[in-house]
């Protein structure tokens, strides 16, 4: 067939982009073979692809593009790439003029504008670009995009979110807390207005102290709005605890009707997340927008973890404030409690007292009124002040103490009447009885907030009275009033201050000592969880990796040396302990997730003898290095539960390390099994060091040990039995322990539900030993070699697997690299590639992705070999291309069985 009469991939019946791709491009020309090739590549692709050809360098792209280009498409079909792709593609032109001059490209996190429905949203993709090539001339460029969204913006929030814990961690007075939070989650989200308000205690108000706008919107700092003005029905939401989220106030059926209220502070869309406390509604936190909005479940998240935090730091800064108050009032006590140790002159001393007491308050003016007597033993009214001239006081100084005080508002405090305050004394009915002003005289000191004191002797003799007063109402609380009594007593009791002063100062030192224990201890506790968390990662990984050449060398051993008994022994030992390990590294990177009871079970039917057996396996080393006898009672039978066997053997090992660790050497360890009205109770008894009577009910607490001797030197950190309990509650069992005093051993029991009263019989094939790894494969007549590369950046891991599979009979080849594996596999034309997901150079689903779009691999079987595995790492494999997904170390007899499958087919 000549080329002028193939047929055009736009001649086939077809729907989405490959209809339209008819109507775009012209079809009277025939379509070279590179071009043709590329189409029906690209169409047929479940990613993302486009191309450019030809002179003009047309666009095409396929349906998983579309996504991508938003309102672009259809126009942009078939238009020159200049004209199709504007400035928000500005960043793949150098990747595309890369592949246009001959060249492989590639750019990551690529950020795009995507335009829908008239509102733009931005999009991160790794675009990699190859070049077209006709008669040996480059004459377009096609591009392989891979959707990185998801993973930037998680990147992005964690960055903010480091970000955010490191500016609040920092912060000191609230506002400050209110302000800088608000700032950062606007720059973050580039909202409009950002803020924090606090509900006023009857539920009525909010108050903003601070808040930030970008500029556009009006900020709200230093306004206090009435709720109801916001609408009933969503206040009532908040006050249940519910996130607000409007994306237009103006069709939203509880919001539209409080328009104007929300058009007051300049609001079309809002995200209002309650903070509620002691079962109340005690502030909120926004973010505001001047327009519509469409806001994401991300940003509601990200709102709802901003104000937990916010809220979280406003709080310590408020702590923190009142320390540093108290530690203010505690300075001023020591101040004073110095000067009236210091002296014994009566006018320093009470000049100290007012003083203080006008400090400690928060007064514009404070005096304190006393009484004395003269030469001839008449009694005289003196005064102190502070804050206030003495003039303004000098009326007072010829009242008659014995006489009745001129003013209803003065005689309870010099007639012991107890404390007055008040937070507007204008509006106290006492106010205003006295003639001749009725009310404040003139050249009187503006007094709205009035606080008076009396001063009495231990014998109740009226000494005097403090009093207190400022312009502001509402200035003096009930905090106030104990600490001026406080101030009052030391002014009664003035040679009794070097006692107060010495119990002050200690007090202050015990605070101070206790802060800095405190702050040390926490800047302890940060450091160590980090110093935690690192170590475990590295010791994670540091464990995982050479597992899988161990694994796959085990296997080797049994294949080549499966006639030699001990070999073949000694391989089953490694490859049950391999899997052993790999559990074990699970649980190490997540010991929470083990204690919280999140662990998944592998459920299957145990024979608990075997568990036991298997058990005393592992802790043999233990109990031979301390000479222990076991005795062993163990049925006849198997006793068979339902559990997960390697958790069950995890915590009968446990109890079985703690009983040898605590016995004495030569000691006697007794295991005994047996079936007890329907459950299988397993039974550890030692003739150890024993346990207190207070120790037992905490012993399977996390961390909790007996105390340490240096004959308990293998003490441990506290972590196994409290893994056993939660172990073995998974399982709807029980743990107990006894002990009948230090010195006397210790019992731990196990209780597990059985399925029946009678154990099942012992089946003969499950009895028999699994069939080798070698003889496990199938037939020998459906074998056939297969070439398979192996691509992992951990050499031994590659090459191990690698002598393996070739002692399989296949054809192997080790690639550390991504990029050479891409090269080998274009030459050697794999049936298989085994492929680990964490490379250097690119990641195995990018591989993955290169390989599907080669022609030469393009039918390879693609099988992932990663330590990734949970659900959502498999699914992203099986998008990525791979047929089958592995965890590390891979189970060899899985792999063989793909491998056979494959070659079978």
């Amino acid at each position: 067939m000549n080329r002028a009469m193939r047929a055009s991939p736009l001649d086939a019946d077809s729907v989405g982009v490959r209809a339209l791709l008819r109507a775009a491009l012209p079809s009277n020309r025939p379509w070279p073979d590179a071009m043709r090739v590329t189409v029906d590549l690209m169409l047929g692709a479940r990613f993302p692809m486009f191309a450019a050809w030809g002179p003009e360098l047309r666009l095409v792209y396929n349906d998983a593009c579309v996504d991508l280009l938003g309102e672009r498409h259809p126009a942009a079909l078939g238009k020159p790439l200049a004209q199709a792709l504007d400035d928000a593609w500005a960043g793949a032109m150098p990747v595309l003029d890369a592949g246009l001059a001959g060249e492989a490209a590639l750019v990551e996190d690529l950020p795009l504008e995507v335009v829908r429905g008239g509102r733009t949203a931005c999009r991160h993709v790794t675009l990699s670009a190859s070049p077209l090539r006709e008669g040996g001339q480059v004459a377009g460029v096609v591009c392989i995009l891979t959707d990185t969204t998801a993973r930037v913006l998680a990147e992005q929030q964690h960055r903010f979110q480091l970000k955010l814990a490191a500016a609040l961690r920092e912060l000191l007075d609230p506002v400050e807390v209110m302000q800088a939070a608000s700032a950062l989650v606007g720059r973050h989200l580039a909202v409009g207005r950002a803020g924090y308000g606090e509900i006023d205690a009857a539920g009525l108000t909010v108050a903003v102290e601070r808040d930030w706008t970008d500029g556009k919107a009006a900020s709200l700092a230093g306004e206090v709005r009435a709720l109801a003005a916001f609408g009933p029905a969503l206040i009532d939401r908040l006050r249940q605890g519910q996130v607000l989220q409007i994306d237009d106030v103006g069709s939203d059926p509880l919001a539209a009707p409080y328009a104007a209220g929300y058009a007051s502070i300049g609001v079309r869309a809002l995200i209002v997340v309650p903070i509620i406390e002691a079962g109340r509604l005690a502030a909120v936190f926004y973010l505001h927008e001047t327009r519509p909005r469409d806001w994401s479940a991300r940003e509601v998240a990200l709102a709802e973890d901003v104000a937990r935090q916010t809220r979280e730091a406003v709080r310590r800064a408020r702590v923190e404030e009142t320390l540093r108050d108290e530690t203010r009032i505690l300075e001023v006590l020591n101040r004073t409690g110095q000067a009236l140790a210091s002296t014994l002159d009566g006018d320093m001393l009470l000049q100290a007292i007012t003083d203080a007491g006008t400090q400690l308050s928060g007064a514009r003016f404070g005096a304190f009124f006393y009484t004395t007597q003269d030469e001839r033993g008449e009694s005289l009214l003196l005064y102190t002040v502070s804050g206030a001239p003495r003039e303004a006081f000098a009326r007072f100084a010829h009242f008659d103490v014995d006489a009745p005080r001129p003013t209803a508002i003065f005689r309870p405090t010099f007639q012991n009447e107890g404390i007055v305050r008040s937070d507007d004394i204008t509006l106290d009915p006492r106010y205003g009885q006295s003639a001749p002003h009725h009310g404040m005289p003139e050249g009187h000191l503006p007094v709205r907030s009035y606080l008076a004191v009396p001063v009495v002797a231990r014998s109740g003799a009226v000494l005097g009275g403090l009093f207190f007063g400022h312009p502001e109402p509402g200035v003096f609380s009930e905090r106030t009033e104990r600490i001026i009594a406080g101030v009052a007593a030391q002014a009664a009791v003035a040679m009794d201050n070097a006692r107060l002063y010495e119990v002050a100062r200690k007090s202050a030192l015990e605070r101070d000592a206790l802060l800095q224990s405190e702050r040390a201890a926490r800047v302890e506790a940060e450091r160590l969880s980090r110093t935690k968390d690192e170590f475990l990662a590295m010791l994670a990984h540091e464990l995982r990796n050479p597992l899988a050449p161990i694994s796959s060398s085990s296997a080797l051993l049994g294949i080549q040396f499966r006639d030699e008994p001990r070999v073949r022994q000694a391989s089953a030992i490694i490859a049950r302990q391999v899997k052993h390990m790999s559990r074990l590294i699970d649980d190490l990177l997540d010991v929470s997730r083990v204690t919280r009871g999140l662990v998944t079970l592998q459920v299957d039917e145990v024979d608990l003898c075997e568990v036991v057996r298997s058990a005393l396996d592992q802790t043999q080393p233990l109990i031979a290095e301390k000479s222990h006898r076991v005795e062993l009672d163990l049925p006849s039978c198997p006793l068979t539960v339902r559990g997960d066997a390697t958790r069950l053997i995890q915590a009968v090992a446990n109890i079985l390390n703690n009983a040898a660790k605590y016995t004495p050497p030569a000691g006697t360890i007794r295991v005994s099994l047996a079936l007890d009205g329907g459950r299988a109770r397993l039974q550890v008894r030692d003739n150890g060091s024993g346990m207190p009577p207070d120790l037992l009910p905490s012993v399977f607490d996390l961390f909790t040990q007996g105390a340490r001797t240096l004959a308990r030197s293998q003490g441990g950190l506290g972590l196994g039995l409290a893994l056993v309990k939660k172990l073995v509650e998974l399982h709807g069992g029980e743990v107990s322990a006894h002990s009948e005093g230090v010195g006397l051993g210790s019992v731990f029991t196990i209780a597990l539900p059985a399925p029946g009263a009678q154990p099942p019989a012992l089946d003969a094939a499950a009895a028999a030993p699994p069939a080798s790894l070698h003889a496990g494969a199938a037939g020998a007549q459906a074998f056939r070699p297969l070439r398979v590369i192996v691509v992992d950046d951990n050499v031994d891991g590659a090459d191990s697997l690698a002598m393996l599979l070739r002692a399989q009979g296949h054809t192997v080849m080790a690639e550390y690299t991504g990029r050479g594996a891409l090269r080998r596999a274009t030459r050697e034309t794999p049936d298989a590639l085994v492929v680990d997901i964490g490379l250097p150079d690119m990641d195995g689903y990018h591989l993955a992705a290169l390989l599907r779009a080669q022609p030469e691999t393009r039918n390879a079987i693609l099988i992932a070999a990663t330590g990734y595995g949970q659900e959502r790492d498999r699914a992203r494999a099986r998008e990525a291309g791979f047929a089958h997904h592995l965890i590390k170390p891979v189970d060899i007899a899985a792999l063989v069985r793909i491998l056979q499958a494959e070659a079978s087919r």
